[in-house]
């Protein structure tokens, strides 16, 4: 057999099992992302450096000009935290589109950035699709620690990962950049979406005045009200893709009692309704 013909089979062979770890009922440090109708979603924020990789079905993005489709055998690259239009459309033979996505850790990044001993980039770099054949000894050393689940070693191969994509140009992973105080209070609010958050409890937490806290906000052009709103409607954007929870259960989880309320909140911010996910 050529090996080119290998590369290819091996290319094969971990799509398939990406796509069985997409599948699997295992609590993965990952999200799997399931759809049977066509999605877009509009201002997308990832926060984060993201990698996601179509498995059945495409995934299309949009930054600031035409869309850009990446179909299954390539893999997603967001660099940094930035806002992105997305598409979900289904396989046309299965009907269904999967995805696996992953959020990179800090630590992950600081390690490749220590490792290279290259000062933190300033350029955001650009929202990319490389193919994952060209990171197939890395992605293999992942997938088979995920399935093991042997954290550390999985840990370890997604920074193998970043420096054969910073090699290959994609800098922008490495821009070290200290989040804004939106983007803090949302993460905050993100990891317990149904507390009940009032001002005063932010306030503390953050050790701000009521005034300050408005007028740090003013200048990141949000507000706080508007900060819990799109913690809340992200993470139910997350629970609607990688689950079958029906969307009152959702809106719960996320801090809404009212399913009408919830709706129309999330689709002011994404351009589509809730129960249009199922």
């Amino acid at each position: 057999m050529q090996v080119s013909e290998t590369h290819d089979v091996e290319v094969q062979h971990l799509l398939h099992q990406l796509l069985q770890l997409a599948r699997s009922q295992s609590p993965l440090p990952c999200v799997c992302l399931r759809a049977v109708k066509t999605h877009q979603v509009k201002r997308f924020e990832a926060e984060v450096a993201t990698f996601s990789f179509p498995l059945q079905g495409t995934f299309s993005y949009r930054e600031n000009g035409d869309w850009v489709t990446v179909h299954p055998g390539e893999m997603l690259v967001v660099p940094n935290a930035r806002s992105l239009d997305i598409e979900y459309a289904p396989c046309k033979d299965s009907g269904e589109f999967v995805a696996l996505s992953l959020s990179l850790a800090e630590e992950q990044l600081e390690a490749a950035r220590l490792l290279l001993a290259d000062p933190a980039q300033q350029d955001i770099g650009d929202v990319v699709a490389v193919s994952v054949g060209d990171l197939l000894a890395p992605l293999k050393r992942w997938v088979k620690a995920m399935t093991g689940g042997i954290r550390p070693l999985s840990l370890h191969a997604m920074v193998e990962v970043v420096l054969m994509l910073y090699a290959m140009g994609c800098r922008g992973l490495l821009r070290a950049r200290d989040p804004g105080l939106a983007m803090k209070i949302r993460r905050m609010v993100a990891k317990d979406p149904a507390h009940l958050w009032h001002a005063a409890e932010i306030e503390q937490q953050l050790g701000f005045s009521g005034a300050t806290l408005r007028r740090r906000l003013a200048a990141e052009s949000t507000s706080l009200r508007a900060i819990i709103i799109e913690a809340r409607v992200a993470e139910a954007l997350r629970l609607l893709m990688s689950s079958d929870l029906p969307v009152k259960t959702v809106a719960g989880r996320v801090g809404y009692s009212s399913v009408t309320s919830f709706s129309r909140q999330f689709s002011d911010r994404y351009g589509i309704e809730p129960s249009g996910f199922r």
